[in-house]
């Protein structure tokens, strides 16, 4: 059995990769966005947050600024799975969120998790959607080259994932 690579993915940036690695997001009031192009053998993971503060109980003011800033963040992690040859007619899309059981963060993560499903809409296979309400977050773990996608509910077990440069 080969051990893979893992890279873990900040909170507000992505990494894509045709390489044999596992992506990795720690999801504390935040989504991935897990991207595969089987035909190319490439993939993506996005990862984006709702929240404003360290202890991830304010969620973030959802500004135009804002809305726009994640529009420019999707638009170029495409664009880099693009570059990679992966075609978003093929492009198979998963979506992965964390809410904490609060009752002021329902709505900011339902305004961002439907204009990341709004975005991703006009890809020709479905986009699988699951979200999570719990207490403390999940780890998401993609496969960049199968496209494989792992969610565990124990955050702190990327620790040993190195950093991914900055996007």
């Amino acid at each position: 059995m080969t051990i893979q690579t893992e890279i873990l993915v900040e909170s507000d940036t992505f990494r894509v990769s045709r390489e044999p690695v596992l992506l990795v997001a720690e999801l504390r009031a935040a989504l991935a966005v897990c991207v595969h192009d089987e035909t190319q053998g490439a993939g993506g993971l996005l990862n984006l947050k709702y929240v404003a503060t360290a202890d991830h109980h304010q969620p973030i003011d959802l500004t135009d600024n804002t809305l726009s800033s994640t529009l420019l963040l999707m638009d170029r992690f495409c664009k880099e799975l693009r570059a990679l040859g992966a075609r978003k007619q093929s492009w198979r899309v998963g979506i992965f969120a964390h809410t904490p059981e609060l009752p002021h963060m329902k709505e900011p993560s339902a305004t961002v998790i439907d204009l990341v499903k709004a975005y991703f809409a006009d890809s020709r296979l479905p986009t699988e959607c699951k979200e999570f309400h719990r207490p403390v977050g999940i780890v998401v773990r993609l496969d960049a080259r199968e496209g494989r996608q792992w969610v565990s509910g124990t955050p702190g077990t990327a620790s040993s994932a190195r950093l991914a440069a900055p996007a």
